[in-house]
């Protein structure tokens, strides 16, 4: 969100995968930085990365900057943590909807003021009773759905800016919730903000989230395409996009055709 906060955070243990960059963190060390920046009264931009938030930023200049300035960037996806093992990465995959409750967690037990924007009204009305119940000491100062006119995108943001929350979830889905977050970062200098696409719909109860046995296997895509079939067009796009350039950028660094950064 600042150069002072990429300073905060410039000894990270760092990757790449095709070129962007990933944290090396577990739940513990991401939510340290989290309590870092809360400490220090400073703002953070959390991205969850995943294979096709990658290929959709190769498409995207305004997405790829974005992404590529976020201060703390967590291996969500099952295949960015099968391409740093590949790389020879020692790292497990943190899903972001697992980071995003821990952080509501964490703030609930140090008293910080959380925000919450988008998903449907239903989602928003019934996420404003799951979640008290689920952390009694949690803090809400401000929410808003995200089906608001464009129009009133400024005054959405002032009215949650004014609230001066420390933790800001936006369940906007990808892309939309980047750039909503990169538009209004100056709002939020003081604030931890993660984009969490539809981490409200499944903690309201309105989507099941993949059996365990499916997230162990790295196969919660697979359930999720199951389960909501009109994601196979924009999955057909990108995963195998994406194994591909990674199987040949491996490749490529086995063979020394590429130099090793």
């Amino acid at each position: 969100m600042s150069e002072s906060n990429q300073l905060s955070v410039q000894n990270k243990n760092r990757e790449s995968v095709l070129g962007y960059p990933v944290d090396l963190y577990n739940e513990a060390q991401a939510l340290a930085e989290i309590e870092t920046a809360w400490k220090n009264n400073r703002g953070l931009h959390v991205v969850t990365i995943n294979a096709e938030m990658i290929v959709a930023s190769q498409k995207d200049k305004s997405l790829d900057k974005i992404v590529r300035q976020a201060d703390l960037i967590v291996p969500d996806g099952a295949g960015v943590v099968q391409a740093l093992r590949l790389s020879g990465a020692r790292v497990s995959r943190l899903p972001g909807i697992e980071l995003a409750d821990a952080t509501l967690a964490r703030a609930a037990a140090l008293g910080e003021a959380v925000a919450f924007l988008g998903g449907r009204p239903e989602v928003m009305d019934k996420l404003l009773q799951v979640l008290p119940e689920k952390y009694p000491t949690l803090k809400i100062v401000a929410h808003q759905n995200g089906f608001f006119p464009a129009e009133d995108e400024g005054s959405v943001v002032e009215k949650i800016s004014a609230a001066q929350p420390k933790l800001l979830l936006v369940a906007l889905g990808v892309p939309r919730q980047e750039f909503f977050i990169a538009r209004h970062a100056a709002k939020f200098k003081h604030t931890v903000v993660i984009g969490v696409g539809g981490s409200f719909d499944v903690w309201t109860g309105f989507v099941e989230r993949a059996p365990e046995a499916y997230r162990n296997l790295n196969l919660e895509w697979f359930y999720r395409l199951k389960k909501e079939p009109w994601r196979f067009q924009r999955m057909a796009g990108s995963l195998p996009n994406f194994a591909l350039q990674v199987l040949l950028s491996t490749a490529a660094k086995k063979l020394g055709l590429t130099k090793k950064k």
